[in-house]
């Protein structure tokens, strides 16, 4: 499923040269609760189908976990402020917070 998705995604075929047609979901599903990450994605793909795929992906990895007693890490991963297109690649991009006492 995974690679079917990254596959639909365009992320690996696709040269990223604008990143206005690209962006981003969660997807998986932890144990503890939470995405396992987020994805890249074109937006010149048929959205809703390959929204719908990670969230069947997701759903099935959350039915896997309950049903093994599979453990995870409960830490939260922060969703990506953008994507950005870095030596032809869409990138997700993330801030940085520096608190300063």
């Amino acid at each position: 499923m995974y690679d079917e998705i990254i596959s639909t995604s365009m992320v690996n075929t696709t040269p990223c040269t604008n990143p206005e047609e690209w962006s981003f979901t969660a997807i998986g599903s932890k144990a503890c609760g939470g995405s396992t990450g987020f994805i890249v994605y074109s937006l010149k793909i048929n959205v809703p189908e390959f929204l719908k795929k990670v969230e069947n992906f997701t759903k099935a990895q959350d039915t896997y976990n309950k049903k093994w007693g599979i453990v995870s890490t409960c830490d939260i991963i922060l969703p990506p402020a953008g994507v950005d297109c870095v030596n032809g690649k869409p990138t997700l991009l993330y801030t940085i917070s520096l608190i300063k006492n």
